[in-house]
């Protein structure tokens, strides 16, 4: 079965099988919920700026080569994290 979408119902899923919110593993629940369904994660797409760089980050995953420009704006965002 494909896990919900309803963030609240996979909140009730992760507390009762023990993830600790905030934890790299409750971070890694809902990636994993969101990808099965094709979709990036709620937490991603509510950060603008990061959202900006998803196409130099998908065009890195096909092996596309990022320009100057794109991998800078990268270093800065991860940078201000």
């Amino acid at each position: 079965m494909p896990p919900p979408q309803d963030r609240e119902i996979l909140t009730r899923y992760a507390q009762a099988m023990g993830i600790s919110q905030g934890s790299d593993n409750w971070y890694l629940f809902f990636d994993l919920a969101a990808s099965d369904h094709g979709i990036i994660p709620q937490d991603i797409m509510a950060d603008e700026e990061l959202v900006k760089q998803l196409p130099a980050f998908f065009r890195t995953l096909r092996g596309q080569k990022p320009t100057e420009d794109d991998l800078r704006k990268v270093v800065e965002k991860i940078k201000k994290s």
